[in-house]
Formats: structure tokens, sequence, C-alpha cells
């Protein structure tokens, strides 16, 4: 048997037959050679299939999994996780693509700093296919001063999360060590959207051993009427799910104060965006609305909801009674004071930040 590879990068193929070209030829073209890529397609309509099952014939190092549709792309990393011979996991959608060099870097950041649970990096956000990665919005979690040395992954919660930045959960900004993941049982939530909302605060506050490279290497295409451009019911309620299994870890988990708080900023402002934002939510009903927000204060959910709230800051402390009144079907209350006052704040608060700059 062939001796495990360095890493494994596991693409997630479903219905992504304009884009997949490029993801493919993006592994295929890393300078570091020692590598495996799996290639996950679910039941597609398209060529997604045919078009991996054509890498794999040419290139050894590819291998094609087909499954069933099942509704996310958590069953993609899932699967990854249990079958994965490389020592560390790397995760690419179909329409997005790596700088070739990705992989190089990594391996020579791991012969730095020795094994990692977890390691960071920055992405670049695109609508087209621009070639000029230096010119691309920049997504990371971090600053050039956190690419020093080794820290836990409390630590990087710490600061990822310092002076109430937005904490950015994106699977794809990080490499895995596979037996980290196996070990803890850090699996997604199967056949639910946001899977790494949910799942990358785990994951992180798990993990022992966390560095960080400050350079972009992957390329996020954001699409035009995806779901979190636009929001739906469907990942709203997703992410009442999500929200509701975050709050059981916050519960039987020792959290320390400050962390709770940096969470319960980020979770109650995710919430917020899609339930009420006039953009991310026109397509969610005020029925919807008041579904979710009674599934999301059911069982024993309110009192956790509401100690967590309790350290934000003062406009989600005051949304809160409001989301108590729209799971009692009383919405408009809501729906005015986020129309007219909590997103109009945030708008002006940017705004006067960006003329200060």
């Amino acid at each position: 048997m062939n001796p495990a590879p360095r890493f494994t990068v596991v693409i997630s193929g479903y219905q992504t037959e304009p884009y997949l070209p490029k993801a493919l030829a993006s592994v295929a073209g890393q300078t570091f050679r020692d590598f495996e890529a799996v290639c996950y397609v679910e039941k597609s309509t398209d060529n997604s299939l045919a078009l991996c099952q054509e890498q794999a014939g040419k290139d050894p190092r590819f291998t094609v999994v087909t499954a069933p549709r099942s509704g996310a792309v958590a069953s993609t990393r899932n699967y990854a996780i249990d079958h994965a011979r490389g020592e560390y996991l790397v995760v690419l959608d179909g329409d997005d693509w790596l700088d070739c060099r990705q992989l190089e870097k990594l391996d020579a950041k791991l012969r730095e700093t020795g094994p990692l649970d977890v390691l960071a990096f920055a992405a670049v956000t695109t609508q087209d296919e621009a070639s000029d990665l230096s010119s691309m919005p920049r997504l990371t979690n971090f600053g050039p001063q956190d690419a020093a040395g080794v820290f836990t992954g409390l630590e990087a919660l710490r600061r990822a999360g310092r002076g109430g930045g937005q904490f950015r959960s994106y699977v794809c900004l990080c490499a895995y060590r596979t037996a980290f993941l196996r070990e803890h049982r850090l699996y997604q939530s199967a056949g639910r959207l946001m899977e790494d909302f949910e799942w990358t605060p785990r994951v992180w506050f798990a993990c022992k051993r966390f560095a960080y490279i400050d350079e972009a290497f992957y390329v996020y295409r954001r699409r035009a009427g995806s779901l979190t451009t636009e929001g739906s019911p469907r990942i709203l309620f997703d992410l009442v799910k999500q929200i509701r299994s975050l709050l059981d870890f916050s519960c039987r988990t020792p959290l320390p104060e400050d962390l709770l708080r940096i969470w319960g900023n980020q979770w109650i402002s995710t919430l917020l965006w899609f339930m009420f934002h006039p953009v991310t939510s026109r397509k969610v009903s005020n029925s919807q609305r008041k579904e979710a927000c009674a599934e999301l204060f059911s069982g024993k959910a309110p009192e956790t909801f509401r100690r967590l709230a309790a350290r934000t800051t003062l406009p989600k402390r005051l949304a809160v009674p409001l989301l108590r009144l729209a799971a009692a079907g009383i919405v408009w209350p809501a729906n005015v004071y986020f129309r007219l006052f909590y997103y109009p704040l945030i708008e002006f608060r940017n705004g006067r930040g960006a003329k200060r700059k």
C-alpha cells in the first residue's frame, strides 16, 4: 500500500459543471505534489460527475465518490473525515478554486511549526474569473501579527473576535489534521445549511495547536442569487437548528466569560441578519419568522439564549423581548425595530467609520 499523502483535498462536485474545470485544474496544478484529491459528487443533473471522472482518468491522485443527494455539503466533509488518507484535510467547493501554491505553503508552515490541529489562512472573494488575487477583497479572521508562533484554539477564537469583529466560520479558511477531527468526532450536521457556522467554533475550541499564515490561497466565488446572499426560509430554519446546537454546547461545556461574549454577539448577529435584514430576509414571511422564533425558544433554550444575549451589545439585548413576542405571533414590533432602528444604526456607524478612514 502506498504511504499516506501529506494532504487530502476533498472537492464537493454537486451541480457545479460551469465551474468544476477551474476547481479541478487548481488542484491538479499544485506545486506540492504529495496529495490525494477526493471528488465527492452527489447525484446531479449536469455533467459534474463526468468532469470528475475525466480528471480521475488523467491523474491517479484523483478519486471519485458518488452519493445520493443529501441537501447540504456536510456529507462531503463527513465522508472525508472518515476516509481521507492524508495527514491534513483541505476542503474545496466545486465553484471555487485554489492558488497553485497553497499546499506548498501549508507544508512549509507545518515544517516550521511542527504538527498542528488547525492551520488557518486567508481567502479572497470574487464574482468573476479575475486572476489577480491581490485586487480581490480579503476574507480572514486574523491580522499579520497573528502569523507568528503557535497558539491554542481558544486564543484563536479570542483573536478572531477582538474588537467586536465578525468571526468568519468558513470551513475553507483552514486545513485540519485528520486524526484530530476523528479523535474528537468533529462531524458536521448532516443535511443542514450553514454547517460551518456551528462546526467551526467547536473545532477551534477543541484545538490545542493552531497557527495562521497571512496569505490568501483560497478563491471564494460569490454567486448572485445564492442562499447566503439573498437568504431563504430554509437557511433561516437550518440556522436556528445550528444555534440550538451551539446553545446546547455552551450549556454542557465550561466556557470563559469573554468567549461567551464573542460568541453571543456572533450568533445573535447572524440570526437577526437572516431573520430581519431587508435584503437577506425578503423571502421570509412573518409566519415563518414566528415559526423560527418559536423553535428557537422552545424547551430549555430561552434561559440559555437570554444569558447569552445579556453579554451582547445593547441593540441586541433590546431585540430579545421582541423575538419572544414574535414567537408568540406578534411580529410587527420586531419588524419596525429592525427596519427603522437596528439596521439603519449599523449602516450609519459603518458609513461614519468609512468617512474617518
